[in-house]
């Protein structure tokens, strides 16, 4: 990436100041686009002499084209390199003509991975299959597989590696496009530089003829990689075997292979050093979710997700990519880089959907505070569901009763590890389509694939009531007036916890679906919103598309300080944009309040729960005959609303 100053301004402000002032005045010009592509200081960049015209000149439009970081300046534009003592007036003497670069401005490359020696790979040919010596290559950017944004440190790939050389057969199972088969390929790629390995994807397989048919499974193998899984089976040398989309075979697929497996698993094989990979995608056109054989040492998503560090190799390499095609403007600021790493726990497959998309929506000058809340935003919910492939498998998802109830259970809960039986139905389901994981194979331990799948459950689970009509709202009051005028009773009643109180996650899944009903046009409402901000609380619901309204509900009075306090300046919620926000307190009518606070909303419900009385600082009280169980027309909010 090379960045261009068009006119020498810096003449005229540095008359009788150094390179190095230079230097730094374009730095603090432009620091979170440097930050951006990974320049932390204004010393690793350099500072270029140059004369380029930038009318009719072929060179100027190919270098716009095509800004690479190790641009040669001296040889391709005859570029002589600022030293450190030289002053500008001494350096532009004369005026600088018009319309001509004059200074180029070039990042230091990016580095090299250190501390490891370089494989020395061989590539690829696409057409047969097979494999030929040289470097391995990939495409720049890809959605299946390796490419060049690809990163994994060397401590990663060692922990994988190590563990891989220990045992005899491994199983790597994860959700859809969590980064398996880009593992599975660098494992290959390393492999391959130390002794002898292969690297096989099975999707390919056309039918049952292929699957269950063990010469034409061999054929297949041989069209792929040069040799049959039987020559493979029973080799004598060291030799690593990585096996993709093993869930093809699962069940009573290829019994030949399976068999042959077995054999090598068995003490009859410990003359053979060959060592199996085999990596596994959840399918729901699968019936089981487990291989015919008993394997013990098992990988999961957790050695797939990114550390903070690659994730910001990541990002800067995208951007850099990205710079290069065109996006001269595209950052992605740090409060955004901190967001969406929460919101995907280094789900490599969201991150690098989410970037794809923050590159769309923001590619000319993005400001943090509005990416921020796109991230928070049901407009990146339902891009998700609608296209990325770690989404594939709810496109047309109906939600049941049974699937229902365990959202219920488990959504609201902290985002720790649950207890499930991997047999339930609901389960087996949510785990075939990503939306949960193991934390290991073997392991009966659940946990959601990524922070921002507990959005996409909420947005299944909080469905407008079927019996309201959607009205938009235009203030923040109507907003909130009329979410609580929606709210069914009899919802409430049925819902009762201990002591005929009603738990805090009542009042907050039945408020949540009247909020979907009255949001303002082209405005969502999220819920547990904070990761996406880089807050460290997670703010009960929040309306985007510039209303930046925040609501905190609890019941009974409970710590109404502590929630008012996540709201000051130095609160938990500080890193939130929040134009307007209110705490909503249930309470029994029964429990007056005695001194109303700023922002605080006191719902006062009478006991069969059809009644609310509402109290607040400097108000008029406001009742209310709650509306959520009648015909669509709610003709007590003609007379609120006009």
């Amino acid at each position: 990436m090379i960045r261009q100053e068009a006119e020498l301004e810096e003449q005229k402000m540095f008359k009788g100041g150094n390179r190095n002032e230079l230097k730094k005045a374009i730095w603090e010009d432009d620091k979170d686009y440097f930050a951006s592509i990974g320049v932390n200081n204004d010393k690793k960049i350099k500072l270029w002499k140059v004369e380029i015209p930038t009318r009719n000149n072929d060179k100027y439009e190919r270098l716009l084209e095509n800004h690479r970081v190790d641009l040669d300046v001296k040889e391709e534009f005859s570029g002589e390199r600022l030293d450190e003592t030289w002053h500008i007036d001494l350096t532009f003497k004369e005026p600088p003509p018009k319309e001509h670069i004059h200074i180029i401005v070039q990042p230091p490359s990016s580095p090299a991975t250190t501390g490891k020696r370089q494989l020395d790979l061989d590539y690829c040919d696409e057409e047969s299959g097979t494999r030929k010596k040289g470097k391995s290559t990939y495409p720049e950017e890809s959605d299946e597989g390796r490419d060049n944004l690809m990163v994994i440190s060397p401590d990663r790939l060692k922990s994988i590696v190590d563990f891989v050389r220990k045992h005899r057969v491994v199983l790597l199972r994860s959700p859809p496009s969590s980064g398996k088969s880009t593992v599975g390929q660098t494992l290959r790629d390393f492999f391959e530089s130390l002794s002898d390995g292969v690297y096989i994807n099975l999707a390919g397989m056309c039918g049952k003829d292929e699957i269950y048919n063990s010469n034409k499974f061999d054929n297949y193998w041989k069209k792929m990689i040069g040799r049959s899984w039987t020559e493979i089976s029973e080799c004598k040398e060291e030799i690593y075997v990585i096996i993709d989309e093993i869930q093809v075979i699962y069940g009573n697929g290829a019994p030949f292979f399976w068999g042959s497996l077995k054999t090598i698993l068995s003490s009859e094989s410990n003359t053979r050093d060959i060592h199996i990979v085999l990596l596994g995608v959840y399918h729901p056109n699968v019936e089981t979710i487990s291989t015919p054989l008993d394997l013990h040492y098992t990988l999961s998503l957790s050695v797939l997700l990114l550390t903070w560090e690659e994730f910001s190799q990541l990002v800067t390499k995208f951007i850099q990519r990205h710079v290069t095609l065109g996006s001269m403007n595209f950052i992605i600021p740090d409060p955004v880089r901190r967001a969406l790493y929460n919101v995907t726990a280094g789900h490599v497959g969201l991150c690098r959907f989410v970037l794809r998309v923050l590159r769309d929506q923001f590619r000319e000058n993005g400001k943090t505070v509005e990416m921020l809340q796109y991230l928070a935003s049901t407009l990146l919910i339902d891009g998700m569901i609608g296209c990325a492939r770690a989404f594939y498998w709810t496109r047309d998802w109906k939600v049941n009763k049974p699937e229902t109830e365990f959202i219920r259970n488990k959504l609201l809960q902290p985002n720790t590890p649950f207890s499930g039986n991997l047999l339930d139905p609901v389960i087996k389901k949510f785990i075939k389509m990503g939306l949960i994981t193991t934390i290991n194979t073997n392991d009966e331990r659940l946990t959601f694939s990524a922070p921002i799948m507990r959005s996409v459950l909420s947005n299944y689970l909080f469905n407008a009531p079927l019996n309201v009509n959607q009205s938009p709202s235009s203030t923040f009051d109507e907003f909130l007036l009329r979410t609580i005028e929606r709210m069914s009773s009899s919802t409430l009643k049925e819902s009762l916890g201990k002591g005929s109180y009603l738990y805090e996650r009542t009042w907050q899944m039945e408020w949540f679906r009247t909020a979907k009903t009255v949001i303002p046009e082209n405005a969502s409402v999220s819920s547990d919103v904070g990761g996406s901000f880089g807050s460290v609380g997670f703010l009960d619901f929040y309306v985007d598309n510039g209303h930046c309204w925040g609501v905190e509900l609890t019941r009974e009075g409970e710590k109404l300080k502590k929630h008012a306090e996540r709201f000051e300046s130095d609160g938990i919620y500080a890193e939130i944009p929040l134009k307007q926000w209110a705490i909503l307190d249930f309470r029994r009518n029964t429990k007056q309040v005695r001194m109303p606070k700023k922002n605080f909303w006191y719902v006062l419900y009478s006991d069969d729960y059809k009644t609310v009385i509402i109290k607040r600082k400097d108000c008029d009280d406001i009742k209310l005959n709650l509306q959520g169980d009648c015909k669509p027309e709610l003709e007590s909010e003609r007379t609120l609303f006009g």
